[in-house]
């Protein structure tokens, strides 16, 4: 697909030098800063960011070769026009909703991956050898480099295919958003089928976080991506209780929340995909414009 045979020309692609691009490849430990999140379930995950030149010309990488690419419909996750709320349609009023979480999703996707990816992409080996460098830290896909997604959904091709295909024979919807895995239907899900699943993933190379798998009926409350699927996608009750107490009290003091505006932001997207042109979004925007406007 892209013909560049030498570093010159890739550098001359990445408006940069090939000194530029060999600082980066040799001095990589100076360009990324390490730190920890606390996930949701309390666990710690490890961050590797990159800093601001490096990550520029990451996302330089997906600009001129990863975002054009075609995805299956199947991919949700970290692509234009597509968000949680494409990932969860698809399992809207369905008999049952299986959840499943791909395990250190990024870190098990080796650099030798990555290679092979830039090397069916048409670059020349040594090409490739650098673009794999620049994009990788440490032996696989950093947690936290913009360009980890766009590489883990092209290499992650071939595993929508075989589940698409899988879940298509059952009469079952199938999606993936990131390390997150949705399979849902109106007909029977065996331990036959959580099987084939797991074959699937692992001769993709992935492995099932069983901690993070969930088997959801219809008579419980069916979570995809954070959203409520059991009829339209909504906040599950809790968050839409604590959005509400949030905003009644940003109403109330909005100089409090001059500093917490991202938050309100967030929320306010959120509801705003949901339903954008309810009563309620049309007042908490209002609120917003208010502790907006004391910034």
């Amino acid at each position: 697909m892209y013909d560049i045979n030498s570093l010159d020309k890739l550098a001359s692609e990445l408006n940069t030098s090939e000194f530029e691009l060999l600082r980066f490849v040799y001095r990589s430990g100076e360009f990324y800063r390490r730190f920890k999140r606390r996930k949701s379930n309390g666990d710690q995950r490890v961050i590797h960011a990159p800093q601001e030149p490096l990550k520029n010309l990451q996302r330089l990488i997906i600009r001129k070769f990863l975002s054009a690419i075609p995805l299956p419909d199947s991919c949700t996750g970290f692509r234009p026009g597509k968000s949680i709320l494409t990932n969860t349609l698809p399992h809207c009023g369905r008999r049952f909703v299986f959840n499943i979480d791909i395990e250190d999703f990024f870190s098990s996707i080796s650099s030798e991956r990555v290679l092979g990816l830039f090397l069916r992409l048409g670059f020349a080996f040594p090409v490739a050898c650098v673009l794999t460098e620049l994009t990788t830290f440490m032996g696989s896909l950093p947690q936290g480099a913009p360009s980890s997604p766009y590489l883990a959904n092209l290499i992650s091709h071939s595993l929508d295919m075989e589940m698409s295909e899988y879940c298509q024979e059952k009469g079952w919807n199938y999606t993936r958003y990131c390390d997150d895995i949705t399979i849902s239907g109106d007909s029977m899900f065996t331990l036959a089928d959580m099987k084939m699943v797991n074959e699937i993933l692992d001769s993709e190379g992935f492995r099932l976080n069983m901690r993070k798998t969930r088997f959801l009926r219809r008579n419980s409350a069916q979570i995809v991506s954070g959203l409520v699927v059991n009829k339209r996608p909504n906040l599950p009750r809790e968050k839409r209780r604590m959005i509400r107490a949030m905003f009644h009290q940003a109403s109330l003091n909005p100089e409090k929340f001059v500093n917490r505006k991202t938050d309100l932001e967030n929320h306010l997207s959120m509801l705003s995909m949901l339903n954008p042109q309810t009563s309620e979004v049309i007042k908490y925007r209002a609120i917003l414009n208010q502790v907006a406007g004391l910034a």
